[in-house]
């Protein structure tokens, strides 16, 4: 894969990351009380957060790596 690739990829990825990553936000804005009568719901809901976060990570790890190999590519 080529820098652009993986650059396009990340970008991607930390773009449809901000969905799950705010999803109780989201949902407070909506409708306060999704979560608030349910443990259930609410360990859900972080979850959600959590992985949402973490796609954040990769996308932004790819952005920075796909940066890095066309630069190290451009110099040889």
């Amino acid at each position: 894969m080529t820098g652009k690739t993986i650059r396009l990829a990340g970008a991607a990825i930390l773009i449809l990351s901000v969905v799950p990553a705010g999803g109780p936000v989201y949902l407070g804005i909506i409708r306060d009380d999704v979560h608030a009568h349910s443990r259930l719901g609410d360990l859900g809901l972080q979850a959600i957060t959590v992985s949402g976060l973490a796609l954040m990570v990769l996308g932004l790890f790819l952005l920075l790596k796909g940066g890095r190999a066309e630069g190290s590519s451009g110099s040889r």
